[in-house]
């Protein structure tokens, strides 16, 4: 990954920008975030591809009861069969980021339906009273191009990636996903889980069962689990 910005006071750490002071006024590049500021004793809990009425209430019990606040990069096919889970992120302190509509690799489609994909799950979540003023995306597969980048500043986004993969997505068990998350955990960490996936039929029970002792283990460590924004120093 190339640095995005210029003449910024930014850190380039393990090809991703960590932003130091909170985040620069917008110019002509995105801003490409994969971890926080490393003097930050805080990591970022990140969910992809809900939200999913079987699991989503699960991990919101387990943020509430360890005083932690997540992002929730959610499609806009889920947000349209459950808009009222949507609302409760939102409503329990939550943010909630954009992670397309289908969950398509947005390297291979067309200039129209990749912004299709962006701004079809923009409006719904805006009809949902989701404040747009971070503007965080996360592309399907983690996969982007100059050509997303160049469409995501324009429209005044961040893109949003991740620095420690639970690796929930590959169907691993609880043990191991705790594991991945504990042995790895850093200063400034952006961690990325899943509450569903892009068909919602993934079994992401092993998910849940790793919050309940990943969540404990962060706080007794003393973590704070925030949001991305933030993590980054934004609020």
């Amino acid at each position: 990954m190339r640095p995005f910005l210029r003449g910024l006071q930014t850190l380039l750490l393990g090809g991703c920008l960590v932003v130091a002071g909170g985040l620069p006024a917008w110019g002509t590049e995105a801003v490409a975030l994969c971890t926080g500021p490393p003097q930050e004793h805080a990591v970022a809990l990140t969910f992809d591809d809900g939200p999913s009425p079987r699991y989503t209430p699960h991990i919101l019990t387990l943020l509430k009861r360890y005083g932690a606040r997540g992002t929730f990069f959610v499609l806009g096919h889920q947000v349209g069969k459950y808009p009222g889970l949507v609302r409760t992120l939102l409503k329990s302190g939550h943010e909630v980021g954009n992670h397309s509509y289908s969950h398509p690799r947005l390297t291979v489609t067309g200039e129209d339906a990749r912004e299709l994909e962006l701004e079809r799950t923009a409006v719904d979540l805006d009809l949902l009273g989701c404040p747009c003023t971070e503007g965080l995306f996360r592309p399907p597969y983690s996969a982007y191009d100059p050509r997303l980048v160049r469409y995501l500043a324009h429209t005044h986004r961040r893109l949003v990636l991740w620095s420690l993969d639970s690796g929930d997505w590959k169907g691993l068990k609880a043990p191991a996903i705790i594991r991945n998350v504990l042995g790895r955990v850093r200063n400034g960490s952006i961690i990325i889980f899943h509450d569903s996936d892009e068909t919602g039929r993934k079994d992401r029970s092993p998910t849940v069962a790793a919050l309940a002792k990943i969540l404990p283990a962060l706080k007794a460590a003393g973590y704070r689990m925030v949001t991305v924004s933030e993590l980054v120093g934004r609020h």
